[in-house]
Parts: structure tokens; C-alpha cells; sequence
């Protein structure tokens, strides 16, 4: 069941929709999530936030706590968490500020950096043309990886091999309202590692066959393999955990949050910080939770648990 604007009945919502590029997953991790609360015996509403004035339409909406599955503009930026702040209604996860940090790849890699956790080298470009000349100054090398600074599931990512191809890339990453993060191609074994409430869940290698985890890889190929618990020596493992704690906390995470990184052999090199992780059947978080014996259920009761005993702020 959905809820439509400026319903007078309060109780618990899941959030989901709202504008951009992200809205299809946002609406699978919020049924998901939906139907998960409503098993585990929690009554609440699915809310399909709408892709034109979404901030007009949460103004407007009664409830009493909401469980965000926004992906990307409005939910992983901070936009939906200021609206819910200011009316002092609870929601899961992370506060505004440390949304727009995360939603924003460039600063958190800064805020990585300064704080002395390995991070891959990168520049941002909003001009296509001028990419390549760009990439040769700083003495990058094929190949790179270019996705948009501010998106997530990796929409309008991709590897580029040849300098002819990068402007491309760029205007793909760049889409109507961004900018290019470029970054060369780190070499190692990509992983992700979910935190939930200060505790590093197992974490997941991704191993997909391109060799690249991307759009393709994440959502329509079907030889992506993923290995959960990620096989790797107890005590390099610990040092991991201990890294991502570190990582999630420089960017004041909150309730649940994913950190993806490489392991090179070299050690962790650190890509981004994810808000809001996505919670469908075949999401990376869900996967974790369930090899530390959480299952879906107890996963989504837990967020919202957390939120509702933080209360409204």
C-alpha cells in the first residue's frame, strides 16, 4: 500500500522515490524494506516521494517516524533529513550534514585524506573537451575511471582506456546538473564493507567479470560473483575493521552506513562512503547482514529502532 500527498494518519513510513537517476532502485529498497517491517510485525506505510517538488510533498506528510530508502538527490544529499530535522520527526540514518558530505565523493576523499587513510588519487572535470589535457597534466595514465561526483549505483560510471574517450565518459558522468570525478584505475580486489550502529558487518568482494564494477555489472549482468564473508586472514581483517570504523566515523555516520574500498597489496585504497546503502533482495548491506546472522527483518526493525529511540532532533 502507498501513500499519496498530505495524508492526515501518522505512524511509520517508508520513504521512497523522489527525483533522479536513482529513483528505480530507491523503490525496490523502500518495497523491500516495506514489506520486511510489515513480516516482523511493524505496522507502516509505503511513501513514494515524487520526482517534481518532493520537498513540497514531505513538508506536507504526517507521520510519526520515517525509514528513508532515498537513493541519491534528495536523500542521500541531506535534502529529505533537513525537512524531517527542522519538523523534529525521527528518520533513520545519518543527519543532513554528513549526507551532503557523503553524497559529495570529492569531499569525502578530502576529509579521508587529511585524516591519513589511503585514498584514490582523483580530479574533478565539468569540461569534457578539456578533460584530456587535464588527466595529462596531473600525469594520470590509462586506464581511469570516471563517474559523477555527486551519484551513486554507480549511474554514468565507467571505465575509459583511450584519451579519446574520456570526454564521453565525462558528459555521461556530468549529466544535466554535475561534475566528473576522474580516478586512475586502481588494481586489487573491490570490496564493501557495511557498518551498522559501530559495527563492521562482512564484508562482500565484489568480483564481476568485466573486471569493473559498474551499472552493468551491479544490476544486469548475471556472472557477477559475490563472496560474503570476503576470504581474507583474520588479522588483515581486523585491520580492515578497524579502518572502516575510522572511515565512518570522519564522515559522522549514523545507524547504518557502506564503505567500498580496494585491496591492493599495498592495503585498502578508499572510494566513497555511501548514506544510504540499498536494501533489495540483491543490495550489498542486506548480503552482510545476513552472513552475520541478520536477516531482512531484523535489519529493518533495528533501523528503525535506532531511530525512534534517538527521537526527533
Amino acid at each position: 500500500m502507498t501513500s499519496e500527498a498530505n495524508e492526515s494518519d501518522s505512524g511509520i513510513v517508508v520513504l521512497a522515490g523522489g527525483p533522479g537517476g536513482e529513483r528505480e532502485g530507491s523503490l525496490a529498497s523502500g518495497e523491500t524494506i516495506h514489506q520486511a517491517l510489515k513480516r516482523a510485525g511493524v505496522d507502516n506505510r509505503l511513501v513514494i516521494i515524487p520526482a517534481e517538488e518532493p520537498e513540497e510533498f514531505l513538508e506536507g506528510l504526517d507521520c510519526c517516524l520515517a525509514v528513508i530508502m532515498l537513493h541519491g538527490r534528495f536523500g542521500e544529499d541531506g535534502g529529505a533529513q533537513a525537512i524531517l530535522e527542522r519538523r523534529g520527526i525521527p528518520f533513520t540514518g545519518s543527519g543532513s550534514d554528513a549526507c551532503r558530505l557523503m553524497m559529495d565523493k570529492n569531499a569525502t576523499l578530502e576529509t579521508y585524506r587529511r585524516a591519513g587513510l589511503p585514498v584514490a588519487s582523483w580530479i574533478l572535470s565539468d569540461n569534457p573537451e578539456a578533460a584530456p589535457v587535464l588527466v595529462q597534466a596531473v600525469g594520470f595514465s590509462y586506464p581511469l575511471f570516471v563517474k559523477p561526483n555527486y551519484g551513486g549505483s554507480s549511474v554514468g560510471a565507467g571505465r575509459v582506456d583511450r584519451p579519446e574517450d574520456l570526454p564521453e565518459a565525462v558528459v555521461r558522468s556530468i549529466g544535466a546538473d554535475d561534475v566528473a570525478m576522474i580516478q586512475e584505475c586502481i588494481v586489487g580486489r573491490e570490496l564493501t564493507a557495511a557498518w551498522l550502529n559501530g559495527r563492521v558487518l562482512p564484508f562482500v568482494e565484489m568480483e564481476a567479470a568485466s573486471g569493473f564494477y559498474d551499472y552493468n555489472a551491479k544490476y544486469l549482468a548475471d556472472d557477477t560473483r559475490y563472496v560474503c564473508p570476503a576470504d581474507l586472514p583474520e588479522d588483515m581483517a581486523e585491520t580492515l575493521r578497524e579502518q572502516v570504523a575510522r572511515a565512518a566515523e570522519l564522515v559522522d555516520a549514523r545507524d547504518v552506513a557502506r564503505i567500498d574500498f580496494m585491496l591492493t597489496v599495498d592495503g585498502p585504497v578508499f572510494l566513497e562512503a555511501n548514506a544510504i546503502p540499498g536494501c533489495t533482495g540483491h543490495s550489498l548491506l542486506p548480503m552482510a547482514a545476513r552472513a552475520a546472522g541478520i536477516p531482512i527483518e531484523e535489519l529493518a526493525v533495528m533501523m528503525a529502532t535506532m531511530a525512534m529511540e534517538r527521537g526527533g532532533e
